[in-house]
């Protein structure tokens, strides 16, 4: 674990200045079609055709057909080096091919990502259905203008959305579910920063699994929000790192927004890009005006 303090908000970030991948669109997606096809030697791998960002996986004779979309790692691979992309592309496809297992207990956990993974989640596939059903079965909590919870189940390699089916099969409830989930991510977290830690500098987070999810934590951040004042602001641009300070709105705030949607665009699954405060119980997105 590492808990930093930084000096200056301005130097909190070095993004890659060269280097970045050049691979166009169509020779993005013909080569995920091949990677995910090197995953899944039994499926038939091809686009979806709607929506380019979405390859479908069908296995002739089974109910087993899938989509995965590609959508994240072509934005990644815009902002890194061209061995990053390599890399990314490759576990990507490795992945798409892991089946969850099982889910107990002891695997429940919340997870944190935005209105664009929410609306991905809860609306049809570019070709009317979800092969991918039993993945989609979600429960989801608004927690902020764009933020939402969801309910998960975690494993070494996999992360799967939980819903009633996953449910059914532990035998709890989903409020039992919730408080579950959250009591045992919040576990694996390190502690809000203190009130004393935030007048002096900036706090960032980094080196934990489910970051994201210390925005849940909302009555510890009610409190320093009424302790610290307006000012307090919070960004999660991965579940990798979080960063939480004291800024004023204005020119600063707004400099500050384009360097968090830059490091944003350069993770392989952002969050937001956005600066977010505590306002009435939810994160309301900053625009640095008054």
């Amino acid at each position: 674990m590492i808990l930093r303090k930084l000096l200056s908000v301005a130097a909190f970030l070095v993004l890659p200045t060269a280097g970045f991948a050049e691979e166009g669109q169509d020779a993005f997606i013909k080569d995920m079609v091949r990677l995910v096809g090197k995953a899944h030697p039994t499926g038939e791998v091809k686009t979806s055709g709607d929506d380019w960002q979405e390859i479908r996986i069908d296995f002739p004779g089974e109910d087993d057909d899938r989509i995965v979309n590609i959508g994240r790692i072509w934005t990644y691979c815009q902002a890194v080096a061209k061995s990053d992309c390599k890399d990314a592309k490759e576990e990507f496809a490795r992945k798409s091919a892991l089946r969850p297992p099982e889910g107990k207990l002891s695997d429940l956990r919340v997870t944190v990502r935005d209105q664009v993974y929410y609306d991905y989640v809860r609306g049809p596939s570019s070709q009317g259905y979800r092969p991918a059903a039993k993945a989609m079965d979600a429960y989801a909590r608004q927690i902020g203008d764009d933020l939402y919870e969801f309910l998960v189940l975690d494993s070494p390699e996999t992360i799967a959305l939980a819903g009633p089916e996953a449910l059914k099969k532990l035998s709890i409830s989903e409020d039992e579910a919730w408080r579950i989930a959250e009591r045992q991510t919040a576990e694996k977290l390190p502690p809000l920063p203190t009130v004393e830690q935030l007048r002096e500098n900036a706090v960032a987070f980094e080196e934990y699994e489910y970051l994201g999810s210390l925005l849940v934590q909302r009555d510890g951040f009610a409190e320093l929000a009424r302790e610290l004042g307006p000012d307090l602001f919070v960004t999660a641009v991965s579940d990798g790192f979080v960063f939480v300070g004291l800024m004023p709105d204005g020119e600063g705030l707004q400099r500050f927004s384009k360097t968090v949607a830059d490091d944003c665009a350069a993770q392989q699954r952002c969050i937001s890009p956005n600066i977010y405060r505590f306002r009435d119980g939810q994160w309301r997105i900053a625009t640095g005006t008054n």
